[in-house]
């Protein structure tokens, strides 16, 4: 029986190395890519990054432009919140709270699956929300942002 054993060292050596691989893949694989939406009939044509990040976290725009957001679970979520954001479901959550607590703002609206919000979309005006960029989307939609 022929049994191939590695030491301490060769473990560590090939740890490091799966590491340096996973940790050398770019930004843009990483990551999916991203559309901020709405509807065509709505007030606003573009956002910057900036504009988007403050209407997700209640800021001055959030009181003309009403966000739309997917489950916790999802992973277009999360890769919205660090690529846009930049800030953690946990870091959020947590400053969605003391705002909640203060009354100054509100979440966005949550719903369930990106064909409900692309359907939302569709009908709302004046309403915001990211998709996967993959996402065919009716001809009543536009695009106000890319990552």
């Amino acid at each position: 029986m022929n049994v191939f054993i590695l030491s301490h060292r060769q473990l560590r050596i090939i740890a490091l190395a799966v590491f340096m691989l996973i940790t050398s893949i770019p930004h843009s694989y990483a990551e999916a890519s991203l559309y901020i939406i709405t509807n065509q009939n709505s007030d606003i044509s573009e956002l910057s990054s900036n504009e988007v990040r403050q209407i997700y976290m209640g800021g001055t725009l959030s009181r003309k432009l009403n966000a739309i957001s997917l489950p916790v679970d999802s992973s277009i979520r999360k890769n919205f919140n660090v690529s846009i954001i930049g800030l953690t479901e946990n870091r959020i959550q947590s400053y969605w709270a003391q705002l909640f607590f203060t009354g100054r703002s509100s979440r966005p609206k949550e719903l369930k699956t990106v064909n409900e919000v692309v359907d939302y979309i569709s009908s709302e005006v004046n309403v915001v929300a990211y998709v996967p960029a993959n996402v065919e989307l009716p001809s009543n939609v536009v695009v106000l942002f890319q990552r």
